[in-house]
């Protein structure tokens, strides 16, 4: 292929490897970019087409009705990032290269794409305004934490705050106090509201990740290495698009959100880096007081203010939705009844929501700069543009030099007092907060031990000055890292890739032995099966494991959810498990603690957990047989995943799976999973009891000392056009635990194809 590309400053090459990975060699950083822009276009218009989309809260001109809310609500709170003017960026120029290069892949096609006709739409040109709602999109989505807040406000004003102190991980004397003053309009919260996040209550998606670096003192090459894994939905195209860019002795590995420079995760000649989701608090709720059209304030009262959005709908007429908003943010029940999702309103006090970049410019050349850095130091100054960075996540980078840091990459609102855990008075000045500064986020300068972590866990306990992580997953899979890291004075790229493939659950082995304690206490066979299997198991979970056949289906069925429904006879506790998945601290423990009123629901605490083993063993039992001996997660536990579009015409060999795997979500393999659960699934039909979706899009592991010898594998591959031959290919290779050594010499790679590019005139 030869191509010409507006604006190249010299001619300059892709070449794509036989792992489907993408090379491309140029004079200069700018056509660099302008490669990866072409390549990723090549690959993935259609996954940008659609994640614009999304960003812009235009989904519902793209795909219909069932969108209309969702575009409604990122509309009501700039996530597109329109209603803030876009400011100028040091790194608009990479971001400008990019869309060069994008855009002259969109300007080549001389036909529409099959994913286009098949949705009814047509390519178009991508702008920096695009790039720079993407990165917004990033923030609002991948922690609705407002939705948690609700919920355990309404169950706090209602129950009282000692049944659920313990449910929380922060919890200050200053936010009981928020909930005894507003108990009376929290009782009367609509729960509804949860469905502006959730709108069809399923599951929701949650990204999270491993990610782990250790200076030089710390590896066998005496050299820093760095090891990360994000997890993220199994599709097909992958989540992320990997490229190679070199210009002069510059040299960057990564992967980037298809449609953005961005490498969220990679590695230089000079540094290395890698993130986890952060489970950073970035919203807050707020009750608000409401007479007619005004809300009350510490200084009076104002007026609310009020603007309409037009949603364009395919095959329909745009919708006019009217947006009613406080100085903190959007108001919720209004929005819910423009949206049709209750009736009325309540008059005297309503919900708002703040989301803290709202009313804050972003840019679309944040980040872009991030492979240019030379040092941990410079990186992390590149991380924020004027105190903002538009992410949620946890990040660890580590240069050549051993220097070692790790920053909460986000703008938060830096709480005072109250911990953000639940809804806070509207009419209180001291609520209204100012925003982290980049200073604050800078949370770890290397370290003594030599080391930093993250796995989606609260990272800083109590250290800093506000709260950042109210609603985080279990530290299991970070205590796993630290106890690993613990074993050994000194490290190989082998032991971080054995790390990344580790079975053991420390959270089984923490929930064992109370789960064993209540367990005993029944004299039911199939209970008494259960303690004979449980007890006997490593907390490993291998494809082998007869006790994972059981552990695991028993956390799926939510005992906490039964016992509190029946301790507390509401209904509300139902929701808790799809639309307030961060209220997760529910182990037998926290409902044990001294003084606790669950200890007068003692009895119907073991009889609801014991009820649940047994309907486990039973249907374990019709799945597998009866003698436990027979029994493998693996014949349980099998993972799948396909093109949307695999039922059609020219997508079908898209699709990878069934295949059985171990692992689970808290263990380093994570593996999460979904199903009817065994002896409700149709084995024998090819349904599957627990379907692995959600996991590693990629292993990365990279020695400094060497980055020519790192070790890589993608889920699936890196294509994503139609029949693309990259799509699944490294498959196999994943499922099996194995990588790829990662070749960026020049004559070293193997290579299926070259495209050369020259500018245009």
């Amino acid at each position: 292929m030869q191509g010409l590309i507006s604006g190249a400053d010299a001619p300059f090459e892709i070449s794509w490897d036989k792992l489907g990975v993408a090379h491309v060699w140029a004079e200069t950083v700018a056509d660099a970019y302008r490669g990866m822009g072409y390549a990723a276009g090549y690959e993935r218009l259609w996954q940008i087409h659609l994640s614009c989309a999304y960003a812009n809260g235009e989904a519902a001109a793209l795909l219909g009705e069932r969108f209309v809310a969702q575009d409604a609500l990122q509309r009501a709170f700039n996530v597109h990032g329109s209603l803030t003017p876009r400011p100028a960026s040091p790194g608009d120029w990479v971001a400008s290269a990019y869309l060069e290069g994008l855009n002259a892949y969109v300007g080549s096609l001389d036909e529409i794409p099959p994913e286009f006709a098949h949705a009814g739409a047509r390519p178009r040109l991508f702008t920096l305004d695009d790039i720079a709602a993407r990165y917004r999109f990033t923030s609002w989505f991948q922690h609705k934490s407002w939705t948690e807040k609700i919920l355990i406000g309404r169950l706090m004003a209602t129950h009282g705050v000692d049944y659920f102190r313990d449910h929380v991980l922060h919890l200050s004397a200053e936010d009981i106090a928020q909930i005894q003053l507003l108990e009376e309009p929290l009782r009367r919260i609509d729960p509804k509201i949860v469905e502006l996040a959730y709108p069809e209550v399923r599951v929701p998606t949650i990204s999270g990740s491993n990610n782990w670096a250790v200076t030089g003192a710390r590896s066998a090459s005496g050299y820093p290495m760095l090891a990360t894994d994000p997890h993220q939905p199994h599709t097909i195209p992958n989540t992320f698009f990997y490229v190679h860019l070199h210009a002069g002795d510059w040299d960057a590995f990564g992967a980037a959100f298809p449609g953005v420079p961005y490498f969220m995760m990679g590695f230089t000649n000079e540094l290395a880096w890698g993130l986890t989701t952060g489970f950073i608090d970035c919203y807050d709720v707020f009750v608000e007081q409401v007479e007619h059209n005004q809300y009350r304030t510490e200084s009076g009262w104002r007026s609310i203010e009020q603007r309409s959005e037009s949603i364009a709908v395919k095959d329909a007429a745009a919708r006019e939705v009217r947006i009613r908003t406080t100085q903190h943010g959007v108001l919720l029940e209004p929005l819910m009844q423009e949206l049709g999702r209750i009736d009325t309103a309540p008059t005297d006090f309503q919900t708002s929501l703040y989301w803290s970049l709202r009313d804050v410019p972003t840019s679309a050349g944040a980040l872009a700069l991030l492979p240019t850095a030379r040092s941990a130091e410079e990186f992390g100054a590149l991380l924020f543009e004027n105190d903002v960075c538009p992410l949620v996540n946890n990040i660890i980078c580590v240069d050549k030099a051993s220097n070692l840091q790790r920053y909460i990459a986000t703008t938060t609102p830096a709480r005072r007092g109250v911990t953000g855990s639940v809804p806070l008075a509207g009419w209180q000045q001291a609520h209204d907060f100012s925003l982290s500064t980049a200073a604050e986020l800078v949370v770890e300068r290397n370290p003594q031990d030599g080391v930093s972590l993250t796995a989606n866990n609260d990272t800083m306990g109590d250290a800093g000055d506000f709260y950042i992580h109210n609603f985080p997953t279990h530290s299991a899979r970070a205590d796993r890292i630290r106890e690993s890291l613990e074993q050994k004075a000194k490290f190989s790229v082998t032991d971080f890739c054995q790390m990344q493939l580790d079975l053991t659950d420390l959270r089984a082995a923490q929930l064992l032995p109370e789960l064993l304690d209540v367990l005993r206490t029944s004299h039911e066979p199939d209970v008494q099966l259960a303690v004979q299997v449980l007890q006997a198991w490593d907390q490993r979970a291998t494809v082998e494991s007869g006790a994972a056949c059981l552990y695991y289906p028993f956390l799926d069925r939510f005992w906490p959810g039964k016992f509190l429904r029946d301790a507390l006879q509401d209904d509300l506790v139902r929701l808790l498990p799809a639309a307030a998945p961060g209220l997760n601290r529910f182990d037998i423990a926290s409902f044990t603690q001294e003084g606790s009123p669950w200890l007068a629901h003692g009895e119907l605490l073991s009889k609801t957990i014991c009820a649940e083993m047994s309907e486990v063993v039973k249907r374990v039992k019709k799945s597998l047989g009866a003698d436990p001996q027979q029994w493998r997660w693996g014949d349980l536990h099998k993972i799948t995943f396909a093109h949307r579009l695999h039922k059609h015409n020219p997508w079908e060999a898209m699709r990878v799976g069934p295949d059985e795997i171990g692992g689970s979500a808290t263990t380093l393999a994570m593996a999460m999973h979904m199903g009817a659960g065994p002896g409700v699934a149709n084995i024998d039909d090819g349904e599957i009891a627990c379907r692995v979706f959600h996991g590693p899009a990629y292993r990365l592991v990279v020695d400094l000392g060497d980055t020519s010898q790192a070790r890589f594998v993608i889920a699936g591959g890196n294509g994503g056009r139609a029949g693309s031959e990259f799509a699944t290919n490294h498959y196999p290779v994943w499922l099996a635990g194995d990588y790829f050594t990662l070749k960026l010499q020049r004559h070293e790679i193997d290579v299926k194809q070259i495209w050369r590019f020259a500018p245009s005139s």
